[in-house]
């Protein structure tokens, strides 16, 4: 080998990185195969949900005092905004049906809708 191979310090670089790394996984695999750590780790989600949920309690608390909307509040009037959107699109669905069937039936009556003919029979209309 030449001394510029030798001295190529970006090799050097490169073989001290791949060592390192190859150490810090076995030391991180081997602290977390103890049973310890997963106890540890199971104690400090534990804390933090519990963490979580009483700072969820106490905004939601805090944000009622102020007379503001907690997260919750938003998510229920949205969804009441998706009924209420649902229920106008049938409303709109029907409206456009009923306006196709005023519309045929207008065709039929000279082009005046609303208008009903009566059937057309050959017996006269009985007396009421």
């Amino acid at each position: 080998m030449s001394d510029d191979e030798q001295l190529n310090p970006v090799r050097l670089w490169r073989e001290w990185f791949v060592k390192s790394e190859k150490a810090w996984s076995q030391s991180m695999t081997d602290m977390m195969g103890d049973e310890r750590f997963s106890k540890g780790m199971g104690r400090y989600m534990q804390e933090a949900l519990h963490t979580h949920r009483m700072f969820s309690e106490s905004m939601a608390q805090y944000l009622a005092n102020l007379n503001l909307p907690s997260r919750q509040d938003v998510l229920d009037v949205s969804d009441r905004l998706g009924r209420v959107e649902d229920a106008l699109s049938s409303v709109q669905v029907e409206l456009r049906e009923l306006r196709m069937r005023l519309a045929q039936g207008g065709a039929a009556t000279g082009g005046r809708p609303g208008v009903v003919k009566p059937a057309r029979t050959k017996r006269p209309p009985e007396p009421t």
